[in-house]
């Protein structure tokens, strides 16, 4: 048996009372794991509340290679998050975002630890600040430098961010572009920490059109990714 701090990304219940459970593990990258007694009459050894979206819970479980599913023998939580699973706005970030995970990381065979970093660190920024309406940008933006194509600015007073190459260009693409005051917004958010993203002020209709832009972009680069079917109630959260 093995243990590992584990992200979790996707719950889905299988039968009357077990769930799959995709993770990503600190020690080995992305796997799903098989739940048994989760639901039903009989008191659980688990907790639902441990497998929400993009809980942070340290596991103890068994693995094999020549099959898909492992199995969670014991879970704890590692981190009590305070907001971001209570607070409408946060929990449809969460929601969001932890669908954008499960198409991403599906991918991601190798394990990464920067990546888990990176995922753990702002998490636990964001349920700390009181509210952040940039976080689920900022987020998918450096996001893209753990998984192989973060945006490159090749010269600040370009006119034009192409999201199928991913380079900035002074000649206007013939497919999907970030152009404008758009543009603008996305290169200070690039150069932004999490910590400074209140100090920039970015209107509903301009922050709708650079995360659709950037749903776009991961489209193009990730060949098993699919726009989250979730983005529709995002948005009129965010209205």
């Amino acid at each position: 048996m093995s243990n590992s701090r584990a992200l979790v990304i996707n719950s889905i219940k299988q039968g009357e009372t077990s769930s799959i459970v995709s993770c990503y593990l600190e020690e080995i990258g992305y796997k799903s794991f098989l739940v048994k007694g989760l639901y039903g009459s009989k008191k659980s050894r688990f907790s639902k509340a441990h497998f929400f979206p993009l809980n942070v819970i340290n596991i103890n479980y068994t693995s094999n290679e020549n099959k898909n599913l492992g199995f969670i023998k014991e879970v704890k939580s590692e981190v009590l998050f305070n907001t971001i699973h209570s607070d409408i706005q946060k929990s449809s970030v969460i929601v969001l975002l932890s669908e954008i995970l499960y198409s991403v990381l599906r991918e991601e065979l190798e394990v990464n630890k920067d990546l888990f970093d990176f995922l753990l660190n702002s998490l636990i920024w964001y349920d700390n600040v009181r509210k952040c309406n940039n976080y689920h940008i900022k987020f998918l933006i450096e996001l893209s430098k753990y998984i192989g194509f973060h945006p490159n600015i090749i010269n600040e007073n370009d006119l034009y961010f192409c999201l199928e190459s991913g380079s900035t260009s002074n000649t206007k693409p013939l497919g999907g572009n970030i152009c404008g005051e758009d543009l603008k917004l996305f290169k200070n958010l690039l150069g932004m920490k999490f910590e400074d993203l209140n100090t920039m002020s970015i209107n509903r209709e301009s922050r709708t059109r650079i995360l659709n832009n950037i749903i776009d972009y991961y489209s193009l680069h990730l060949q098993m990714f699919k726009t989250p079917k979730s983005i529709n109630v995002f948005a009129e959260v965010f209205k």
